[in-house]
């Protein structure tokens, strides 16, 4: 297999099943998440997402793993419209990620905390809280924006990202910042031209991001169950890979996020390509591991099943 592809594969898959459209019981979830751990695409398996609440029920299953396979999490907190609301339910969280990791000690391994922000003005003092509390426990920490897609989404962002980059210079917790690329229905995608626009302010504030929500595709293309175009996987973390190495400006990303022609990406051992741009093997890994960390996925078959058919990896290998 290319380095390329397995830096650029490695880990990027968050297990949501749990989550629309599949929305899973937990039963089944999690069975089929220990059943991918075991498998031969493991390395492409990152984190077993699931709501802070649905915490104490993880007891059950916890045989499922143990200190040398362990589970690994990304807990995501519940939406409040205030501040108050948001430390609220981040307390409460936390305190359940404390007394899971004391229950199941090395079984468990909870490092990644998604926690939406209020949609109105970001507050510096709700990030110093997150900070404190949040950072106590160790936790990589995404904030996701919740702005609505209309009404002024483009200068709400950038504000938002101001302050978390602001943020970010003043003590040791570096959020990050997570985005949702779609949704059940048609008006929950944002345009190629927003995700664009996000790309290139996190890539300038020095931001890290995760996306989750309407990735299951590697390539963007019209799907009949949502009306409208998903957006595919390669085209955002390609789009992000080289607007960082390129320093792309915005018109130039929103074209990749744009593209719908499977033969516009190449895959080879050195690196990754889209049309006539390139990006080396070693920067992937880099960008993957500190800027593009993962995306969230109710499937963990499609995105790789697909990727299979348009890009046979597995038989490239010298």
């Amino acid at each position: 297999m290319f380095a390329s592809m397995k830096a650029f594969m490695g880990q990027i898959i968050d297990y949501a099943g749990l989550f629309p459209p599949a929305a899973l019981p937990l039963e089944s979830a999690i069975r089929h998440y220990a059943a991918y751990r075991n498998g031969p695409d493991a390395w492409m398996l990152g984190n077993f997402v699931l709501a802070a609440t649905q915490l104490p029920q993880l007891d059950a299953y916890m045989p499922l793993f143990t200190a040398e396979r362990p589970l690994p999490l990304a807990v995501v907190i519940g939406r409040s419209k205030s501040a108050e609301g948001t430390l609220y339910l981040l307390q409460d969280g936390l305190t359940k990620i404390g007394q899971l990791r004391k229950q199941h000690g090395a079984s468990i391994r909870i490092g990644m905390l998604e926690l939406p922000l209020p949609p109105a003005a970001v507050d510096r003092r709700l990030l110093a809280n997150i900070a404190s509390t949040a950072g106590a426990e160790e936790l990589q920490v995404f904030c996701e924006m919740t702005h609505p897609l209309h009404d002024n989404w483009e200068a709400n962002m950038r504000k938002a990202l101001d302050e978390i980059a602001l943020f970010n210079g003043s003590g040791p917790l570096q959020p990050g910042v997570k985005l949702r690329t779609g949704g059940v229905t048609a008006d929950a995608f944002p345009t190629p031209g927003q995700v664009a626009v996000f790309l290139a302010e996190c890539r300038d504030r020095g931001l890290a991001m995760k996306f989750t929500a309407g990735l299951h595709h590697p390539v963007r293309m019209y799907r009949e169950e949502v009306g409208t175009n998903m957006h595919g996987f390669l085209n955002v973390f390609m789009a992000g890979l080289l607007a960082h190495t390129h320093m792309l400006n915005v018109a130039e990303i929103e074209q990749m996020m744009a593209e719908e022609n499977p033969a516009s990406f190449s895959f080879a051992e050195e690196g990754l390509g889209w049309r006539e741009l390139s990006v080396s093997a070693r920067q992937v890994e880099t960008l993957r591991n500190r800027v593009l960390c993962a995306f969230g996925s109710c499937s963990f078959d499609e995105p790789r099943e697909e990727l299979r058919q348009l890009y046979p990896f597995e038989q490239r290998c010298g």
